[in-house]
């Protein structure tokens, strides 16, 4: 028998014990319970005292769990539906839209003229969601020569597309 199958003799307390911080989604507490139990592959030994389940230990589970439920439906912002949300599909701005296509274009064009080193290093820092110290660690490029490449053509795009950045954020 498993530890997921021993605990799960202990069903009706644990969702007792996740009803006193949320009677409406106890259930799905001691759901998440189980997954964290598999996931961080909990022993019997952290589970059971003296063949007795660890009620400490599980109130502090369930415990976090509702907190992190908690804080994720605080973040969570709630609109009524009238009529000025139905009006704000009538507010896109098509020209706005096809300017900013335009301003891209012209980034991408002129990242393409680049020589192809400066090109990949700048394509795969923009692209990926990597700094240039694991940049640096992952190519063996030294990470000194990666910052003044990356400088040096940010500022390049950056004089090239000062006036068409300033149009589009009127």
């Amino acid at each position: 028998m498993g530890i997921l199958e021993k605990v799960a003799e202990y069903q009706d307390y644990l969702v007792e014990l996740a009803s006193v911080f949320d009677s409406e989604f106890a259930e799905d507490i001691v759901q998440e319970f189980y997954l964290l139990l598999h996931k961080y592959k909990v022993t019997e030994e952290q589970m059971f005292t003296n063949g007795k389940l660890n009620r400490g230990y599980c109130f502090i589970i369930i415990r976090n769990i509702h907190f992190q439920i908690y804080n994720v439906k605080k973040r969570i912002t709630k609109c009524e539906l009238n009529e000025e949300i139905y009006n704000m599909v009538d507010d896109f701005d098509l020209e706005k839209e096809l300017d900013w296509n335009e301003f891209r274009t012209k980034a991408e064009t002129e990242v393409n003229n680049w020589d192809w080193y400066d090109k990949k290093l700048f394509s795969i820092y923009r692209d990926s969601n990597i700094s240039i110290r694991g940049l640096a660690k992952e190519t063996g490029i030294s990470f000194v020569s990666i910052f003044h490449s990356l400088k040096k053509h940010k500022e390049k795009l950056k004089e090239l597309l000062k006036e068409d950045y300033d149009n589009l954020k009127l």
